[in-house]
């Protein structure tokens, strides 16, 4: 086996491998031992370097023997420096003079590390240590190393140089440490611009509330002023309307955030579209004092399948924000023409939007999607300042484009472009069946009110009473389940059910209501009365069996036309 050896006179010993082999002299049978010294420290050497190679990644590994003052590259090379062998001190010099990069040499760093006393010195303590530089490449790039010196032997003053390129993982922790830096400002930036948002929203919402507060204690106070305490009901209701866009923008700009948001498609004429946009904005647009023209091309395709009311919501939310920001006699235009589509069973229609109002300013066109960012100069104006992203992600969602230019004090323009599956004049989609009822008399008509909220089915009862409708309460889906199934038939003409109640929510007793052996079970009516009035929650009051989706707070002109599809034609009692 192996063994090291001080040698007399020498400053280095020597690892010397010892055999000993035994001789029969043929004349006498004596046994002579004869024993050969054979030296092997260079492998010796050579193997404790690969040993340490095994586990690390490198691009040149040299032995060093200190002592000597010589060098010899054991693995890998150098481009720059193509010698295998020879001077330590003289590869030092030749390594900082011609590759090190400018910066790393003028203070002796490198040498420093280098250098075969403070090596020593170190490794006596350490065993081991390690330090980074950068270089010049033969192809002159600027690359990285790390040079680990590691103690082989130091009876024999031998060193292992280990040289590896970090580059890389340099550039790639560089750029995680930036990314993550990054991420961190975006989120305290997004933070801070959410904190604002609250703030402004806190102030945006406690106004409408503010009005709604103290004129219901203004109405109580003067019951028996009817001219006051019209005018007092007609203010609450236009700050509840407020306060309710405000909401509804809020819950809108969330969905689409979690991307829950789903098209409810169906058959739209493009005229039919236009016109209830028309009705809707046209006398909101007098009242401003604001010229309003709309300006439509020739349609070739009129019909096609897409969400009617997200579609509105786009345009009025273009048109509100023109005449948000459109002084009195200024001027808003709303632009419809018909677009080639690539896709011959399809059509492309731009939605134009401009006004002669105040413009955006630069600073805040380039971020005026972005979600919880409002303008300072138009802070007076009532909003949540979410519009603009609900507009953006629905435009999005339905695989459209939206573009704006502006110019400040000299107005702004919106283009949307949607595209949609046409449908040819001849097509027939399937409708309801009903007949219409005088509006405002529902005279002999009884419901089930499902409704667990005391509030709600006082509102609810009000109204069908206003309207000459009799009805029977009852305050969860289970108790519904059981009165209608022990109800005579034709008791009830329609089911007004909420969703969210206890013991059994209205999804679970619509289904259960369809499946009864009743003879009304599957014909009757069924209304979901719900404060859940999205897309989604529309398409699961439908899937559960229910007729018509009406959503919580009730518009009085939508429920009773909403019914009033529904219901069937009462017949006049017999004339005595």
């Amino acid at each position: 086996m192996p063994c090291f050896i001080a040698l007399p006179k020498q400053r280095a010993g020597k690892y010397v491998q010892f055999n000993v082999r035994l001789v029969e002299t043929p004349d006498t049978g004596d046994i002579t031992g004869i024993l050969t010294v054979t030296d092997i420290t260079k492998k010796a050497i050579r193997d404790k370097i690969f040993l340490m190679l095994s586990s690390t990644k490198y691009d040149l590994v040299a032995d060093v023997d200190l002592l000597a003052g010589r060098y010899e590259i054991v693995s890998g090379g150098d481009d720059n420096i193509p010698e295998m062998s020879g001077c330590y001190s003289e590869r030092i010099r030749k390594v900082v003079k011609e590759t090190l990069v400018k910066g790393w040499g003028e203070d002796g760093y490198v040498e420093n590390m280098l250098d075969p006393t403070m090596m020593l010195e170190r490794l006596k303590v350490q065993g081991s240590y390690s330090f980074i530089y950068s270089l010049h490449n033969a192809a002159g790039e600027i690359r990285t190393k790390k040079m680990t010196i590691s103690a082989i032997d130091l009876r024999l003053g031998r060193v292992c140089i280990i040289r590896a390129d970090v580059t890389d993982v340099l550039n790639a922790e560089r750029k995680a440490k930036e990314e993550l830096e990054r991420a961190l400002r975006e989120a305290e930036n997004a933070s801070k611009v959410k904190s604002d948002f609250l703030s402004s929203m806190s102030h945006d919402i406690r106004t409408p509330m503010n009005a709604i507060v103290g004129m219901t204690t203004l109405a109580l106070a003067n019951l028996d002023n009817t001219d006051k305490l019209e005018d007092y009901l007609y203010k609450i209701s236009v700050s509840s309307q407020h306060l309710l866009s405000l909401i509804n923008d809020i819950l809108d700009m969330s969905q689409i955030e979690q991307s829950k948001i789903h098209l409810n498609l169906q058959a739209i004429r493009i005229e039919e579209l236009l016109g209830n946009i028309s009705s809707i904005m046209t006398t909101q647009a007098e009242s401003m004092g604001l010229c309003f023209n709309i300006e439509t091309g020739v349609f070739r395709h009129s019909r096609f399948t897409g969400d009617a009311l997200r579609i509105k919501q786009i345009l009025i939310n273009l048109l509100s924000n023109a005449f948000k920001f459109t002084l009195e006699g200024g001027t808003v235009t709303f632009r419809i023409e018909e677009l080639g589509a690539e896709n011959g069973e399809r059509v492309r229609y731009r939605f134009t939007v401009q006004d002669t109002g105040i413009g955006i300013s630069d600073k805040l066109l380039s971020r005026l999607f972005e979600p919880f960012n409002r303008s300072e100069k138009v802070s007076k104006v009532e909003g949540t300042g979410l519009g603009l992203s609900i507009t953006k992600g629905l435009v999005d969602l339905m695989g459209g484009t939206i573009q704006v230019e502006s110019k400040q004090e000299q107005g702004t323009k919106f283009e949307v472009e949607l595209e949609f599956d046409a449908l040819l004049e001849q097509e027939q989609q399937p409708r309801n069946v009903h007949v219409e009822v005088e509006s405002g008399d529902l005279s002999g008509y009884h419901f089930l009110l499902v409704e667990d909220n005391e509030i709600n089915s006082e509102i609810l009862g009000e109204l069908l009473q206003m309207w000459g409708a009799t009805f029977t309460l009852v305050c969860n889906g289970l108790q519904a389940v059981n009165e209608f199934n022990q109800s005579e038939p034709e008791t009830y003409d329609a089911i007004f059910m909420d969703i969210q109640m206890p013991v059994m929510n209205g999804y679970e007793a619509t289904r259960e209501i369809r499946k009864l052996a009743h003879p009304d079970a599957a014909s009757i009516p069924i209304f979901a009365m719900t404060a859940n009035a999205f897309a989604q929650d529309v398409r699961n009051a439908l899937e559960a069996g229910m007729n018509a989706h009406i959503s919580k707070p009730v518009e009085m002109d939508l429920l009773y036309s909403t019914v009033s599809k529904y219901l069937k034609k009462k017949t006049d009692p017999p004339q005595d």
